[in-house]
């Protein structure tokens, strides 16, 4: 069964139980509304399987605008696979992952895509037909006191968590990324219930040309969402944001940054070494009549740990 935007608060509560027999853990209601529910795609992608009046399993994805050229498409993250301990090994997963994938190519969704873990991965390769993109390691800098130096504050640099800035014209190169623009930020990172983000901007007048979304844990920093103009933007702010967690008492961080994008050789200039985590990065074509070029190719694709729902 597919739900519909109608179904959502007939089905969050049994959803919410479910997830927790399957994985348990809790997890936080206005979350689970907030990511599903009250996207800025105004769609929900959800496909159920119930026996004798009991939901036993899910799969779902959340539709995420993806952009290249200034030219977007309508594609979907692929989410949580929730099934109940009871109901393991009968093919629920990719029997609903079929289902919603076919229910997204008659609402005109291009692509699935997302970051599957190591056990669910073969099921997508195998059974549902994924292509490899690529592995992402994670890049990580420790800061030692004899290389604060490489860090400095700049006065161009300027905090906006609430993103009241506008955001324009930030995904018009050749390569595929998630399309970012003020609403989607919004919702991504201010609008979170769960996470706490900060967001440093470089302005021109009312208008961000590069910007940093960070988000801090433990006694470490995540850089989630590096998207800036230029190199000596992003020299600058990237610069800034580290000195500023220096200064605050942190001294490790962590991002994803395309070996093919300039950000990449910045990073390491600054230090930043590739490591564990690795993460597995695939997908699907939906729509071959309209499959973009070098889709399943990495160097096609900008990806930052925000497109991720871990993050």
């Amino acid at each position: 069964m597919i739900l519909s935007c109608d179904d959502w608060s007939g089905f969050q509560a049994e959803l919410v139980t479910l997830f927790e027999a399957s994985f348990e853990r809790t997890i936080d209601m206005d979350y689970f509304d907030w990511r599903y529910f009250r996207n800025p795609e105004n769609k929900l992608l959800f496909s159920i399987e119930r026996s004798e009046g009991i939901l036993i399993a899910s799969y779902s994805a959340s539709p995420v605008r993806i952009a290249c050229g200034g030219v977007s498409y309508d594609s979907a993250l692929s989410m949580t696979t929730m099934t109940h301990p009871k109901a393991r090994g009968k093919g629920l997963f990719p029997k609903l992952a079929r289902e919603l994938y076919a229910e997204m190519n008659q609402q005109g969704t291009h692509f699935v895509w997302g970051f599957p873990n190591a056990n669910s991965y073969p099921i997508f390769k195998n059974k549902l037909d994924w292509e490899d993109i690529t592995e992402i390691p994670a890049l990580n800098l420790t800061v030692d006191s004899s290389s604060v130096r490489k860090y400095q504050l700049s006065d161009l640099v300027h905090r906006d968590d609430d993103f009241l800035f506008s955001y324009p014209g930030l995904d018009q190169d050749m390569l595929i990324r998630v399309h970012r623009d003020r609403d989607y930020l919004k919702w991504r990172y201010c609008d979170n219930p769960v996470n706490k983000y900060q967001c440093f901007v470089v302005i021109d007048g009312e208008r961000v040309s590069s910007y940093v979304v960070t988000k801090s844990y433990n006694q470490g920093v995540d850089l989630v969402d590096i998207q800036v103009k230029n190199e000596d933007e992003a020299a600058v702010i990237l610069a800034h944001v580290i000195r500023f967690f220096i200064d605050s008492g942190i001294a490790r961080f962590c991002c994803w940054a395309p070996s093919h994008h300039f950000v990449h050789g910045i990073l390491e200039r600054f230090g930043f070494m590739q490591d564990v985590p690795v993460t597995y990065f695939g997908g699907k074509s939906l729509i071959e009549s309209s499959k973009l070029e070098g889709w399943n190719d990495c160097s096609s694709w900008y990806i930052q740990m925000g497109d991720s729902d871990v993050y």
